[in-house]
């Protein structure tokens, strides 16, 4: 038989696994979020391809290759959509091209200076490259680093809340007589839903 009762009452039954678990979640959220932030290993856009993990490049731009934008659809499970990525071609001052991800109103031609994170194309990603344009590329820069950072933060954010919000009901400071009681609960049951919709987007966008 099913066993009837709330999401907090059954939490109740075995709360430390329910706290252990959901306190990694929140501090591997936050922790990615302000590494990505705090961490910069500067590199110059001619070792693009020897980048590390949190590798930051900026550089001069002093032309853009507009036949060779491109436009990538993202989905999760190729059902849910998570929006498009936008990426575009420049050259640098030193004569070195490569693409960057940006904003799709973000206007490349008038910035002297573009940086971000470096991130690596997909594999995908990497063949729709070389069968439309005939380029061979693996790196580019990411220019909505500071979005994706911030994500991973309130996502953290909303866990560590969550966490909060369940032990104040397991350990009765809400009570189940107080009034903020079932507004507690909604809010509870609720919140695993904006966390899960910034992971979508983010699995699709790292």
């Amino acid at each position: 038989m099913v066993e009837n009762g709330t999401l907090i009452e059954k939490i109740e039954k075995h709360p430390r696994v329910w706290f252990a678990v959901s306190a990694v979640i929140a501090l591997i959220c936050l922790l990615s979020g302000l590494t990505g932030l705090l961490v910069k290993s500067d590199i110059d856009v001619k070792d693009i391809e020897k980048a590390p993990f949190y590798g930051h490049a900026e550089a001069e731009v002093t032309e853009r290759d507009n036949d060779e934008d491109f436009e990538i659809r993202n989905s999760f499970c190729r059902f849910i959509p998570t929006g498009n990525e936008y990426f575009f071609r420049v050259c640098t001052k030193d004569g070195t091209w490569l693409f960057v991800r940006a904003d799709k109103n973000a206007d490349i031609e008038k910035k002297t200076v573009i940086g971000g994170r470096v991130r690596k194309f997909s594999g995908d990603e990497k063949k729709y490259l070389l069968d439309k344009y005939a380029i061979d590329t693996h790196n580019y820069i990411d220019m909505t680093w500071i979005r994706i950072s911030l994500l991973q933060i309130a996502s953290g954010l909303l866990m560590a809340f969550e966490i909060l919000l369940g032990a104040a009901m397991i350990k009765d400071k809400i009570s189940a007589e107080s009034k903020m009681r079932n507004a507690a609960e909604i809010v509870f049951c609720a919140l695993p839903f904006p966390f899960a919709a910034i992971w979508i987007y983010l699995l699709c966008h790292l």
